[in-house]
């Protein structure tokens, strides 16, 4: 055993705030559900490193019925498609209007009306 229980309690504290979502899979799969930019190589790493681990616990986690597991309240910011929910206003037409881009990757989001 690779991860004591704090360590992997603030793994997977990590991986809930970074939008990543683990979900075992037969025997020994894990499979991952997360923004391209969530999964830096480090965290790649300490998931492999913990796998075993991260799996007996998620595989406790289906006793819980459906309906009494938390929901994330809907988000009103945009979501950039790098997953990224910060952004930054940026003045266009001499400052008369404003165009909104995402912080993280400088995509265009969308204009705030």
């Amino acid at each position: 055993m690779t991860g004591t229980p704090s360590i992997l309690a603030d793994l997977l504290t990590e991986c809930d705030a970074r939008g990543i979502r683990l979900h075992p899979v037969g025997d020994g799969g894990l499979t991952i559900d997360a923004p391209q930019a969530a999964l830096t190589p480090n965290m790649v790493a300490r998931l492999k490193a913990d796998k075993a681990e991260l799996l007996a616990l998620l595989r406790l986690a289906p006793a819980v019925e459906p309906q009494t597991m938390p929901t994330m309240k809907p988000t009103t910011k945009p979501v950039c498609r790098c997953g990224s929910t910060v952004w930054r206003d940026v003045p266009i037409h001499d400052g008369q209007s404003v165009r909104r881009d995402c912080d993280n990757c400088g995509r265009f989001i969308k204009f705030p009306v």
